[in-house]
């Protein structure tokens, strides 16, 4: 991969995003009134006992606050490819992009660069904020474990990120990919409450969703302190959609553009 290329993509957008200084500020303080909300709530619930959060060591805020805050960055892994698509069709640029001599894939990648280093200073910030001002511990965290599901669960919300671009250039408006893993799996997999509360018809739907797992390992590696081998069920399962779907969804998307070329509908949105 070219470092020049990704290092101008990550330049230009920085450029970008720091002339609307306000927008920054709102984005950040978007990331931290969420939780202190949830904060309160788990200040209501304390004195209440639920076998369902015994598992994630028996606290509802540290419970909500990774939901929360890890929803909130995997979401943006799913959507910041196909935003990436749409303000380009809205520009009227795109079929001019997608022409250039980098391959379209290698395009759509770079792109987000900025916005996962974005996210994910915001997801540090959030969890900063938990530490120092909402009581959130990380004395039972495993830290290789976390990263290792952090790093299988990103590959494979970027690749369900690039079929939701593919499905940009496609359907234009209204694309599945994004809705779907996005609204619907944050509610069923279990981001705000655990799946264990949910009737078993619920509980096989949320099973289907890569989030559930991600979610799981997470709470179990932070809250918990279980090791990579403890929680080796949920890595297998994330390991095994993430390597599987990554080269699928960069071949789905040359697929959309190629169509899209023949089709001469990448200037549509």
């Amino acid at each position: 991969m070219n470092f020049r290329k990704i290092f101008i993509f990550i330049k230009k957008d920085f450029i970008i995003e720091s002339s609307y200084k306000l927008s920054f500020v709102q984005s950040m303080l978007t990331s931290i009134f969420p939780i202190i909300s949830f904060f309160f709530i788990g200040k209501l619930l304390e004195g209440t006992s639920s076998v369902a959060l015994d598992n994630y060591g028996g606290k509802y805020f540290p419970f909500a606050l990774i939901g929360i805050a890890f929803v909130r960055y995997f979401q943006l892994a799913v959507d910041t490819f196909s935003g990436s698509i749409k303000r380009a069709q809205m520009a009227g640029c795109l079929e001019a992009i997608l022409s250039s001599q980098t391959d379209p894939r290698s395009m759509v990648v770079m792109s987000s660069f900025y916005s996962f280093i974005s996210a994910g200073f915001q997801l540090i910030v959030m969890f900063v904020v938990a530490f120092l001002f909402l009581g959130f511990e990380f004395s039972n965290t495993n830290v290789p474990a976390t990263l290792v599901t952090l790093l299988v669960s990103l590959i494979m919300f970027i690749s369900l990120g690039i079929l939701s671009a593919a499905g940009t250039v496609i359907f234009k408006q209204g694309e599945p990919i994004g809705w779907m893993f996005g609204v619907v799996s944050a509610l069923l997999s279990g981001a705000m409450f655990p799946v264990s509360v949910m009737p078993d018809w619920l509980k096989d739907i949320a099973a289907v969703f890569p989030l559930t797992y991600s979610l799981d390992a997470l709470r179990l590696a932070l809250l918990k302190d279980q090791s990579i081998l403890m929680i080796s069920r949920q890595l297998v399962i994330i390991s095994t959609i993430a390597f599987a779907l990554f080269p699928v969804s960069l071949w789905v998307f040359k697929w959309a553009i190629e169509k899209g070329k023949q089709d001469g509908t990448l200037m549509q949105y």
